[in-house]
């Protein structure tokens, strides 16, 4: 399941337990599956933070190098 998906399933919970649908086993199993998609939302939300740093400070390397070699 990607970012997306992930990011529509916890929608999908989150609309069922504000319903009063939901016995309270099933509202505790949905809690738990939307903690958990939460977190591999989040582990993926920080990896990409890092990817952006680290590309951004190549490039900063990068034309910092180009600007003294001229």
């Amino acid at each position: 399941m990607n970012f997306a998906e992930k990011m529509a399933e916890l929608e999908k919970i989150l609309k069922e337990m504000e319903g009063d649908a939901l016995p309270l086993d099933s509202a505790l199993s949905e809690y738990e599956r939307g903690v958990k998609l939460i977190r591999e939302c989040r582990s993926y939300l920080a990896e990409a933070q890092q990817k952006i740093t680290m590309l951004s400070q190549e490039e900063e390397n990068d034309v910092g190098k180009g600007s003294a070699d001229e």
